[in-house]
């Protein structure tokens, strides 16, 4: 909180944050307002933390989710602004609580849309079916398992995917329709706004820095963990429409990428504030982070990679046995299984690189005896 020289609640919200408005004043004399933008769905990482502030004209970062501008022009009016004031929304990363209202607001209020290079190329395109589409055995496997588990439990899968499914069409379709006006690459500048390219979470994620603090998005965030990308494969069509130097994708995607993007993140110092799109405000409290936090994420990687090898032991085993393991029970119903395991198979896909397990042709998983993700950290600078 050493950055703020006065944190002032202009309208309180509900214990989480949402419809909160609070007002932060800088050390250097800026004025930066946070909207608790709510989301429709009662997601658990509470509202999207939409910023406010002036540089060069006023500018907002992250719009909220796809049918929630209404909560956030209401919380501008109550900053003391109008939507129409708003001259560009700067987009952390094309996730739907994020860039859901940009549209919405780029028609209602006439601002710009700026973004990731790599987030305009793929506006077409659904991110997850991008991410969900197997690229590898192991990613394959994990597809059966979740089929399986469809099948099994049919009726909670159901009512699981069907909300889900609505949004995600609905968000898809809105944003096939957004216009991005300036396209961002890594240490452009926009008046004292610096971007960083900070992929692992999302492929097109930057994080800004201004005035000691840096905005985050979903790259760094308070009391959890943000979910790394596994690794992905563009499809021919799309390899088509973006630059070459993006057909790499192990550099925007998978949990080494998303390793690397915090430590790039905690090199910026621990006297640099966190400004997080979710958990800014939780449970009755503030949660005022510095970059320290990117490193307690990366610590809790490595902590997750030591142990699901030293839980498979000495026998082959199987992704479902790891990732139950290693989860709860209660973390793995519904729609929370593919999220654990995607999770896990982001770390086996590290672990296999760095030579510490292997997949078999069974798909059996076999550990090598030697630990060598310990100096890929290490090297991660």
């Amino acid at each position: 909180m050493s950055q703020f020289k006065e944190v002032v609640t202009v309208r309180e919200g509900d214990a989480d944050g949402n419809r909160m408005v609070v007002r932060l004043d800088t050390e250097q004399g800026r004025r930066i307002h946070a909207v608790g933008v709510p989301q429709d769905n009662n997601s658990r990482t509470g509202p999207t933390w939409a910023y406010l502030f002036e540089n060069d004209g006023m500018t907002l970062i992250d719009a909220g989710a796809t049918g929630s501008y209404q909560h956030l022009a209401d919380g501008v009016a109550a900053t003391g602004y109008q939507v129409r004031d708003i001259e560009r929304v700067i987009i952390t990363h094309g996730h739907q609580d994020h860039d859901g209202a940009a549209g919405q607001l780029a028609q209602q209020a006439g601002a710009e849309i700026w973004a990731h290079d790599i987030y305009a190329r793929l506006l077409n395109y659904n991110p997850w079916d991008i991410q969900r589409n197997p690229s590898s055995p192991l990613q394959r496997a994990m597809h059966r398992v979740m089929i399986a588990d469809r099948v099994s439990n049919a009726e909670e899968a159901a009512r699981q995917s069907d909300g889900y499914a609505d949004r995600q069409k609905r968000y898809v379709e809105v944003r096939r329709k957004f216009n991005v006006s300036r396209s961002l690459e890594a240490d452009d500048r926009s008046g004292d706004l610096c971007f960083i390219h900070a992929p692992g979470h999302s492929p097109d994620e930057i994080c800004v820095t201004l005035d000691g603090l840096v905005f985050t998005g979903d790259h760094v965030l308070p009391e959890i963990t943000p979910h790394p990308t596994t690794k992905a494969r563009f499809s021919p069509e799309i390899r088509k429409k973006v630059p070459e130097h993006y057909h790499c994708e192990d550099k925007i995607y998978g949990l080494e990428t998303y390793l690397r993007s915090l430590r790039m993140i905690a090199n910026l110092g621990n006297d640099v504030s966190v400004l997080p799109a979710h958990r800014l405000f939780s449970k009755g409290k503030f949660n005022f982070e510095t970059t320290e936090r990117a490193e307690d994420i990366l610590q809790h990687h490595v902590v997750r990679l030591r142990r699901i090898l030293h839980r498979m032991g000495t026998e082959p085993t199987s992704l479902e046995r790891i990732t139950r393991g290693v989860f709860e029970r209660r973390k793995l119903i519904g729609g929370n299984l593919y999220m654990a395991l995607s999770e896990i198979v982001a770390h086996i896909e590290l672990l296999e690189d760095a030579g510490d397990l292997e997949v078999g042709d069974d798909m059996r998983l076999r550990t090598t005896g030697r630990e060598n993700y310990r100096d890929v950290i290490a090297g991660l600078g």
